[in-house]
């Protein structure tokens, strides 16, 4: 045989050695985007300047070269991967993850398996990298070899959007001192102004996990959707949250162990969050790169019920609202209805339809009760759309957000339809 005909048979021999990796079913849905690390990964300077490999066999040439994306919860790690010294069978494969909660570098060799490559990371846990048709890389972390750690997306080419971080001045003090609100934009290229959604965080599971509280919230997934469509995504992180300054208070059981289930306790924290928003939502309508004329307000579960009431409460500041999977606590708790409903009523007084989504099997919010509160709504004089969707395998109702293909069709036509 000729050399690149030995080197394409050997290739073809290598893939086909063992089962494919069970990738999730909805990895094809997560978008290229930036990472919202403030930890950067930082390559080893002796493969930071890797360049793709000319000389490498023409079926794995694709592979070479240095790679930037992200991955982890909400686009949370920074990652940066170089392959180089590539044969027909494997490479050398340079990995980074950064976050705030730990970095890992590690260097090992990979190789070629059923269109993958993969390899063994010092922690024991097996890095996959898969190319897509778009030139494109998916990312997955395994430990063991069938439980999925961590996923996302790398890229050689620009991100989908320009990430900016920004500081807010409040009215807030805590301490003798002033607080200040962190806010990501994500936005098109250009300064605008643009039509723009604000899109609210949920909480972090039941509360107890308080190193969760620094992470900052952010969805990949619905800023590369607006985005594309000419959309700026402002995403404010309310006190205690991300990097925002003050105390995490939205609440809590007395002792802080978790979020309440007592609407004595619960609601305060609503009204709290209520405050922090309405400060953003101030100046947000200031600025100069947003169109005041096309702004939506959004959230994700916390972040969803927050914005259909803010909008019931400030109607004519908004002409829509995408309430995501919204809910202020858990269908399990007994003062469920009391709380949610509550909150729900308020949203009425917005004059416009609101797009209201959930996904099957959301262990939160199941749908019996998300239609409950949709009724309770529409009874207050409340107008929209109740959707429910179905999350592919591997993936709760809760987290339907991230999934475009759901909810895109639905989104666009609610779009189209704001006057």
């Amino acid at each position: 045989m000729k050399q690149g005909l030995i080197g394409a048979f050997l290739f073809s021999v290598c893939m086909a050695a063992s089962a494919q990796t069970p990738w999730p079913s909805y990895i094809g849905d997560l978008p290229r985007a930036v990472s919202e690390s403030p930890v950067a990964a930082e390559l080893p300077p002796q493969v930071a300047e890797s360049r793709e490999d000319t000389t490498a066999p023409a079926e794995v040439a694709q592979w070479s070269g240095i790679w930037r994306g992200w991955a982890c919860r909400a686009a949370g790690c920074d990652v940066k991967v170089a392959i180089r010294d590539l044969t027909a069978t494997g490479a050398t494969v340079t990995y980074v993850g950064a976050s705030p909660l730990q970095t890992v570098v590690d260097e090992a060799p990979g190789r070629f398996e059923n269109d993958e490559l993969q390899v063994r990371l010092k922690t024991g846990a097996k890095l996959v990298l898969r190319l897509r048709k778009d030139g494109d890389m998916e990312l997955g972390i395994w430990r063991p070899e069938t439980q999925l750690l961590s996923a996302g997306v790398l890229s050689r080419r620009p991100p989908a959007y320009v990430r900016r971080v920004e500081w807010l001045d409040t009215p807030f003090t805590e301490n003798g001192k002033p607080v200040k609100l962190e806010m990501i934009i994500h936005r098109p290229e250009g300064d605008g102004p643009f039509p723009t959604l604000v899109m609210n965080h949920g909480s972090t599971g039941i509360g107890n996990r308080p190193e969760w509280f620094k992470l900052t919230w952010v969805s990949p997934e619905v800023s590369a959707f607006f985005v594309a469509r000419g959309w700026q995504v402002i995403y404010p992180q309310r006190r205690g949250r991300g990097r925002s300054e003050g105390l995490y208070d939205e609440g809590f059981e007395t002792d802080r162990s978790r979020y309440s289930c007592q609407a004595s306790l619960s609601m305060p924290g609503a009204e709290r969050a209520l405050a922090d928003l309405q400060v953003a939502m101030t100046h947000i309508r200031q600025r100069s790169d947003v169109d005041a004329r096309r702004i939506v307000i959004g959230g994700v579960s916390r972040g969803g019920i927050l914005a259909t009431a803010y909008a019931g409460l400030h109607p004519q500041e908004e002409v829509g609202v995408i309430n995501f999977v919204g809910g202020w606590i858990g269908a399990g708790c007994p003062d469920a209805v009391k709380v949610n409903g509550e909150l729900f009523k308020r949203a009425a007084a917005f004059p416009q339809p609101t797009l209201w989504l959930y996904g099957e099997g959301d262990p939160y919010y199941p749908i019996a009760h998300s239609r409950g509160n949709f009724k309770a709504f529409q009874a207050a004089g409340g107008k929209g759309s109740f959707d429910v969707l179905t999350p592919p395998k591997g993936l709760d109702g809760h987290g339907t957000y991230t999934v475009q293909r759901l909810w895109g069709a639905a989104v666009d036509s609610y779009l189209g339809s704001l006057r």
